[in-house]
């Protein structure tokens, strides 16, 4: 979503035309009518701007601090309206996502996923599919699962939960998650929201925005959730990347990577599914260290592709 995000964002219709509209303008105010632009650029340059007002003097600044934080605030509508998009095509369905549920077919209790992706489609698919072996209030890796509220919990389990941490599989959203809301306060109540459709006001979730490296580091709950992600990775002897790819932004994520791998015995199965030839063989670098003369490596172009091969894939 990172690359195409202005591309998805002028896709959304209906009751958000009008937030559209406004952050859309606001980007062409800064960077004029041909502009290429990511996500992760665009909120990158709001946040140096925001941080360089502090240098101009008062009254002087066409653009002050606060004008450029309503414009991240819309921006943060904008992507709301795109996760809601998103994830309605994929989850609002009575099945949901197919290939989604499949994977969790085959996943097993104490089995990590590691997500940079903030919407529910994964989430989605282990309430539908993980009977037994899912519970939102353990899966998400919470250090303290009872600071989870009941209602979020039961809404994203399945009807019959993994009984305990021992019992479930991961979901480790290291950006965070279009349904978390989590508490400003340190012992405070983690809310698992069970509506993901905007109806007025500024969207409340809690994701970290590309770029934001720092965030990561400064709250408690995402700096455990990474360490977690660190120990899944380093101890991990079948891997499988899927519809991700290192690149010049990601270098806190490759330095995480290459840090685990860096302690690691060697793989036994290394899988990679991605459509990108280039991507693969990145991929493939990073990993290099753990690819020891018995491990296996497979290639395929997508995610369906992933899923059809499974289980043989992983062994």
């Amino acid at each position: 979503m990172n690359a195409d995000f202005f591309t998805q964002l002028q896709r959304v219709s209906g009751k958000h035309r009008d937030i559209v509209g406004k952050v859309m303008k606001d980007v062409v105010h800064l960077f004029g009518p041909n502009f290429s632009l990511t996500l992760e650029d665009y909120f990158s340059q709001l946040e140096s701007m925001i941080d360089a007002t502090r240098l101009a003097p008062k009254g002087v600044a066409k653009l002050t601090g606060a004008d450029l934080r309503e414009r991240r605030e819309r921006l943060m509508k904008g992507l709301a309206a795109v996760l809601e998009a998103s994830t309605d095509e994929a989850i609002r369905s009575n099945e949901g996502c197919k290939h989604h549920r499949e994977l969790v077919a085959h996943l097993k209790p104490r089995d990590t996923v590691i997500s940079f992706n903030y919407d529910c489609v994964m989430d989605d698919a282990l309430r539908r599919a993980g009977e037994r072996k899912w519970s939102a209030r353990y899966g998400y890796a919470f250090s303290r699962p009872s600071r989870v509220a009941e209602i979020g919990d039961k809404h994203w389990s399945p009807k019959d939960p993994a009984p305990n941490r021992q019992s479930t599989i991961y979901l480790l959203k290291l950006h965070g998650s279009i349904n978390w809301q989590l508490p400003a306060a340190a012992d405070g109540e983690i809310i698992l929201k069970q509506r993901l459709h905007q109806q007025r006001g500024t969207p409340r979730f809690t994701i970290i925005p590309p770029g934001w490296v720092k965030r990561e580091r400064n709250e408690p709950i995402f700096e455990d959730l990474w360490r977690k992600a660190e120990r899944a990775l380093r101890n991990a002897r079948e891997i499988a990347v899927v519809g991700f790819s290192f690149t010049p932004t990601d270098l806190h994520v490759e330095a995480v990577v290459r840090l685990a791998l860096a302690r690691a015995a060697a793989l036994k199965t290394l899988v990679i599914a991605n459509p990108s030839r280039e991507d693969r063989k990145r991929i493939r670098s990073v990993f290099s260290e753990t690819l020891g003369q018995g491990t296996v490596v497979r290639q395929y172009d997508g995610f369906k592709e992933f899923v059809n091969a499974l289980p043989e894939c992983l062994t």
